[in-house]
């Protein structure tokens, strides 16, 4: 008996086998496709569409509309924010133009959040401001707003009580609750929640690392005052959705491709006790299960982040150092489930023949599927460079060898 989305999903996260495994696209902004990649996937299924809404413009990531979704046959959907990275609200929109440095064309037409209002540098840059400070530039060559945060030096630090920590505001809630409730009410999908703040860092990773080792004490206190910011808003979120969501994701990145960020015993005495403390509340409060988003050669923490109470790991980069499929399905298969992995997204699915993309997929459900755990998803975003031909390929060899029992 077929299941409904909701149903498939469960069941693959709480380790059953359901009638197929489930598929993602768009579910969450670690799971979805660039705007310019998701116009021509929507051309290639037939389907018609003004400009797609842009609803994470540092990632460049298209809202998947539900006739893509029906499409494509996936089962989750996200339950997204108001505001987005750089201040952007997705409340209003206006038209814009993508900006492919290796096209010449005048670019795909999309929708940008209204209040998205890039300054032209003299080198042809876009910047754009949140409250009077650059927060995101794009350069010419680059489809990417990158984070500037990632380029600030603080010397010296400041005090940690000074760092903001703010709530979610009520208007926030309020939007997060609608999006809610009619999506539980009007679809069969599972709802993924998108909770937004992490444990994090004030400046950038370099910046991290240096005082993790240079100042411990500064970043274990920063830490306890962000956690509790953190737990004051996870109680503020799960008062507005309830039980209208299934899954939370956050994501924190402490992987490289060939290894970690940070040892594993400094990942856990430093940073594994908040994410506990945080998982803990929401194991205790709600049930929601736990989708946490890290990307690199993170095999080492692993185990880790599972005391920590992560049930669904995402996005499984198994191009990185140690990430061999087998492995991790054999020792971390019966506890976690695997949310991505489903195709290699740096070599495979832009570079690869159709038939290596069908191959790889083939072999990556013969080893996540068996026992469930498994939901199918590229590791990580689909980029702007893989043509529609490829994505269409990797979808159907889901539906071909993702039928239980598996072959």
């Amino acid at each position: 008996m077929a299941m409904s989305s909701r149903e498939r999903v469960l069941a693959a996260v709480n380790h059953r086998e359901p009638d197929r495994v489930p598929l993602d696209l768009g579910g969450s902004r670690v799971t979805g496709i660039d705007a310019g990649a998701y116009v021509a996937l929507r051309a290639a299924l037939g389907l018609d569409g003004g400009p797609p809404q842009v609803v994470d413009v540092w990632q460049m990531l298209a809202w998947v509309e539900r006739p893509v979704v029906e499409a494509l046959e996936a089962d989750a959907l996200p339950v997204p924010y108001l505001t987005g990275p750089f201040g952007l609200r997705v409340d209003a929109w206006q038209p814009w133009r993508l900006n492919d440095p290796d096209s010449a064309d005048s670019g795909v037409a999309v929708q940008m959040p209204a209040n998205f209002a890039p300054v032209a540098d003299e080198d042809g840059s876009l910047c754009l401001y949140q409250d009077g400070n650059l927060v995101a530039k794009k350069v010419p060559s680059s489809i990417y707003y990158d984070r500037m945060v990632e380029f600030k030096v603080y010397d010296p630090l400041p005090l940690v009580a000074s760092w903001p920590m703010p709530l979610f505001s009520d208007e926030e809630l309020t939007w997060r609750r609608s999006w809610a409730e009619t999506l539980r009410r009007e679809t069969d999908k599972a709802l993924i929640g998108d909770f937004g703040p992490i444990l994090g860092r004030w400046g950038s990773y370099q910046e991290w690392m240096f005082n993790i080792a240079a100042d411990p004490d500064y970043v274990l206190a920063f830490y306890e005052r962000k956690l509790e910011a953190l737990l004051r808003n996870m109680a503020l979120y799960a008062d507005a959705v309830g039980d209208n969501i299934d899954i939370v994701w956050l994501g924190e990145d402490f992987g490289t491709q060939k290894g970690l960020m940070i040892s594993p015993a400094t990942f856990r005495r430093m940073v594994a006790p908040y994410y506990k403390r945080l998982f803990d509340w929401v194991h205790s409060h709600t049930a929601w299960k736990v989708l946490f988003h890290c990307c690199g050669a993170i095999y080492p923490i692993i185990g880790t982040l599972i005391e920590c109470g992560v049930d669904i790991l995402n996005p499984v980069q198994t191009s990185a150092a140690g990430m061999d499929t087998a492995r991790l399905k054999a020792e971390f298969g019966d506890r976690l489930t695997f949310w991505g992995g489903g195709i290699d997204t740096q070599q495979v699915l832009p570079l690869g023949s159709l038939e290596e993309i069908r191959a790889q997929v083939a072999e990556r459900i013969r080893i996540f599927g068996p026992g469930g755990g498994f939901v199918f998803n590229p590791v990580h975003n689909i980029q702007r460079d893989v043509r529609p031909e490829r994505l269409l390929a990797m979808y159907r060899a889901v539906r071909e060898f993702g039928s239980y029992p598996l072959r």
